[in-house]
Parts: C-alpha cells; structure tokens; sequence
C-alpha cells in the first residue's frame, strides 16, 4: 500500500481552512492519505490559531511570509525526508475537495501514469465561480504549454495534483534551483520536466469551487504571477 501526503500551502486562510481541514477527516479514516501537511507561509490572520485545533495535521510554520513556491519546498522535503511514496498538492482555500484525492490517486495505484494533474475541462470535471478573465489566462496559458512539449493538455494551471515522490528524488529535476523565484513557477516547472523527462503524465476531471475572500478577490493570483508563470516555460524550451 503506497503512502499518501497531502500538502497544503496556506497564507492567511481563517475563513476558509477549517472547513477544508473537517472535510479530510473521512479521507483520512479511509486511509486514502496517512498525512495532511499544511505549510504556514507567515500568516497573519487566525490561521495559525486554528491550524492548531486539528491534531491530525503536522504544521510546518514559515515565520515570514516566503510565497508559495518555498511552501512547495518545504513539503517536498518533508515528504522525501518521511519517505511518502505520492506527494498531493491541492488549495488551502477551500477550492478543492479532499474527496477527490482518490481520482487523482488511481491512475498512479494502477501503475498507469506517475503524474496525475487535475482538469476542471474534461468530461466529468466542472468549476463554479471562475471569473471569466481567469478562464482566458487559463486557456492561453494551457495552449502554450501544450504546444512547446508537443502533447496536448486540458489544464495546466490546477494546483490540484498527484505524483510519485520518485520525480522529487530524479537528480534531473533540482527543483531546489534559485531561478524557479518564490511563486508558482515550480509547480509548472515540475509539470513541464516530468513531461520531458518521460514520465507518464495523465489528466483526470475534478472540481474546482471558486468563493470569494475577504476582500472581495477570487485568487492571490495576479496579471504579474501569470507572466512569471511562463517564465520557466520559455527558458526550458529554448534551452537558456
């Protein structure tokens, strides 16, 4: 039986992170996953109060706010330093549904694929809320990374993911580089090298629910993070 880690990266999410954390208590009870992991980027807010409230959490606490991408490094090393064999990244925000982590487990339990990305477009997948200019961005961006590896992809901007642990240790990857910056260009980055690389990379449908913060955004996600987004794009596929 393989073991599952599920990450969360978290920054100032009070709203939204208890009613995500209730809803693994049956993913866990299923033994669907043997840990959930949140990553505390320096919150500001009651997040780290209420991280505290569930004992079967383990919370790594970054003490200033470092950005998603380090949060991604800490978990990778605390799952390689655990010895999980498949690592889960979803949203801290509520945007996914922890019942769902068993779709993306599937095709990697099967020994059919060793990546699984989450797709909102494909048949049985769905979001509610998405603002229609997000949707553009996703759709362009997606476009683009299908067509510098040549293999087409429904949504490559998910955060909602699945991979072996193997891909972590593959020494072709170093996802520890310092050009891969503090944002989210590590998630497309690893995207991108498990592709090239030729590890099996599949798609399965999920949900992705779309509320609202505070005040009054969607995302965290800005105009500037989609272009950094590309960056990594680019620099792999014209070799700089």
């Amino acid at each position: 039986m393989a073991n599952v880690i599920a990450f969360l990266p978290v920054y100032n999410e009070e709203a939204q992170i208890g009613p995500l954390l209730e809803r693994f208590r049956p993913v866990l009870e299923k033994g669907v996953v043997q840990e959930v992991l949140p990553v505390d980027d320096g919150s500001t807010d009651r997040t780290p109060e209420i991280l505290r409230k569930y004992g079967y959490c383990t919370v790594i606490t970054h003490p200033s706010h470092q950005g998603c991408g380090d949060a991604i490094r800490s978990a990778y090393r605390y799952a390689m330093k655990h010895e999980y064999d498949i690592f889960v990244i979803m949203a801290g925000n509520g945007k996914d549904d922890p019942a769902e982590i068993e779709r993306l487990l599937a095709p990697i339990l099967s020994d059919e694929a060793d990546y699984v990305q989450g797709s909102r477009f494909l048949p049985g997948g769905y979001s509610q809320g998405l603002p229609r200019h997000r949707l553009w961005a996703m759709r362009i961006f997606t476009w683009t990374f299908s067509l510098f590896l040549m293999r087409r992809y429904t949504d490559c901007t998910n955060g909602f993911r699945a991979y072996r642990t193997a891909i972590l240790r593959d020494p072709r990857l170093d996802w520890a580089q310092e050009w891969l910056g503090h944002s989210y260009e590590i998630e497309f980055y690893m995207h991108y090298m498990a592709a090239a690389l030729g590890y099996r990379v599949t798609e399965v449908a999920v949900s992705k629910i779309y509320r609202p913060a505070a005040h009054g955004s969607y995302t965290k996600v800005r105009i500037r993070d989609w272009i950094t987004n590309l960056k990594p794009l680019f620099l792999l596929r014209f070799g700089v």
